[in-house]
C-alpha cells in the first residue's frame, strides 16, 4: 500500500552510503536525536530515478537539481525521530516534501 508522508529531504558531498550513516550517526548524537535508520535512504548521484519511487516526477527532478552531485538523504516517517537533523559543514537541508512511501 502507497501511503501519502511528509519526507525531510538532505543532501551531503559523501563519497559513499556508509559515510552519509555515519555522519547521520555523529550528527543524531550531537543533537539527542534516535533515528532508525533502517527507515533513511541515502542515493548517490544520479538521483532521478530512485527519487522518483518516493516523488512525483517534479518534486524529484526539483530535489536533484537542488542536490547537485551530492547525496540525497531522505528520512522516511518511520525513522521515529522526535526533531529535524540539523545542517552543518557537511550536511544541508533541501526541505520538507510530500511524497509516497510503501507500507505493508
Amino acid at each position: 500500500m502507497r501511503l501519502e508522508a511528509d519526507i525531510d529531504v538532505l543532501a551531503g558531498p559523501f563519497a559513499s552510503q556508509q559515510l552519509a550513516f555515519a555522519h547521520l550517526l555523529d550528527a543524531a548524537e550531537r543533537t539527542g536525536l534516535t533515528p532508525d535508520l533502517d527507515h533513511v535512504e541515502v542515493i548517490a548521484a544520479p538521483h532521478a530515478k530512485r527519487l522518483r519511487g518516493y516523488f512525483d516526477p517534479d518534486t524529484a527532478a526539483e530535489i536533484a537539481a537542488e542536490a547537485r552531485l551530492d547525496a540525497v538523504i531522505l528520512v522516511l516517517p518511520g525513522a521515529l525521530i522526535t526533531g529535524r537533523f540539523e545542517g552543518d559543514a557537511r550536511l544541508r537541508s533541501i526541505g520538507r516534501y510530500v511524497g509516497q512511501v510503501t507500507r505493508a
